[in-house]
């Protein structure tokens, strides 16, 4: 059986918490009894691992990573390289990472969810717009520490890790105006209460304004590639005139290209195509679709750090940090080949 916190401490007569804090190093323990418990320890072969500590802490040393379900799509790009990040930040620190998914069935009981039932986190990074705000506020109130990712509330301050989604569309749509001489471009969005969809809109609408151009928006229920081609189709009927579009999302942006081949709609030679995300299949796709890169691994590499920082030290001021993003040209857009071999979507 391997050694326990709890045997060290009985045999050194001293209680779990002082064998804790010796074995971490940490103050408050006198010499001769740290000098005993390093000795016990080592006789016994104890190793430190993170439930021994939790005895000590109340802590389990373990984070949530909370995402929405869309069934039956698979766990897509987006989330694997976010969750990837939050890993990395959380192994370094000496926390572990369970992940979740939850459909719109599981978001109106967050105190039934086993991570909070059970007391099996510390702390909860919630991933992606599709979470209801009366899920997290839900969450919020059980009064575990939060740290949201591509998401934001209007009136409620949680601690949140963003990207520039204005910017990033911003700049995407001015290339098409302006390096392409397009004008009739229409934006598909995700619903209006979603917060990445009402951004990027926004983008999009002050690119189009400033050129002098009316601002065209088709909302869709999600952002899926089946979502996508019944909004395309729906522009298309609606616009016969259309010279480009500008997607919410790069799985929108390829739902939207299979319905323009469908209608006879050559891209980029009829009609410009360009998403948002930069996902793993963007340079591979036919053809190549241009996007706004959204530092995916490094969002989960911020939201880990400001989370552990939040269990550690206690209540923080309010955070919000927004990463940049950047334009990848491809041929979705009417740029020629780039030579692109491979999706860089781990950044440095």
């Amino acid at each position: 059986m391997r050694p326990s916190l709890i045997e060290i401490a009985e045999r050194a007569g001293v209680s779990t918490a002082t064998v804790s804090r010796a074995l971490n190093d940490r103050p408050g323990v006198n010499p001769e009894t740290r000098e005993r418990i390093l000795r016990i320890a080592h006789e016994i072969g104890y190793a430190a691992n993170n439930a021994a500590r939790g005895l000590a802490t109340s802590r389990t040393f373990t984070l949530g990573c909370i995402n929405y379900r869309r069934d039956p799509q698979p766990i897509s790009s987006y989330h694997v390289h976010i969750v990837e990040g939050i890993d990395r930040e959380a192994r370094q620190r000496g926390y572990h990472v369970i992940t979740t998914f939850v459909d719109a069935a599981g978001m109106a009981d967050a105190a039934q969810l086993s991570l909070i039932a059970e007391q099996r986190v510390d702390g909860l990074i919630l991933v992606g717009p599709a979470l209801k705000p009366s899920f997290i506020i839900q969450l919020r109130n059980t009064r575990i520490p939060l740290v949201l990712i591509d998401n934001l509330l209007e009136e409620t301050d949680i601690d949140a890790v963003v990207c520039d989604n204005v910017g990033g569309t911003y700049r995407v749509t001015r290339h098409l105006l302006e390096d392409h001489g397009l004008r009739r471009l229409v934006f598909l969005s995700g619903p209006a209460h979603w917060f990445s969809s009402r951004e990027r809109r926004q983008g999009y609408e002050k690119a189009m304004h400033e050129a002098g151009h009316q601002p065209t928006v088709i909302y869709m229920p999600d952002t899926t590639v089946n979502t996508g081609h019944a909004a395309m189709i729906e522009a298309l009927e609606r616009y016969p005139d259309l010279e480009g579009v500008v997607a919410v999302n790069d799985a929108t942006a390829l739902g939207a290209i299979r319905a323009s081949k469908k209608y006879g709609r050559q891209i980029p030679t009829d009609l410009a195509v360009v998403g948002f995300d930069n996902v793993t299949w963007g340079p591979l796709h036919d053809p190549p679709l241009t996007t706004v890169r959204m530092f995916k691994y490094e969002m989960g590499i911020e939201a880990a750090r400001r989370l552990i920082d939040m269990i550690e030290r206690g209540p923080m001021p309010s955070f919000v940090l927004r990463l940049s993003t950047e334009v990848i040209l491809r041929e979705s857009c009417g740029c020629p080949p780039s030579g692109e071999t491979h999706d860089d979507d781990y950044g440095s």
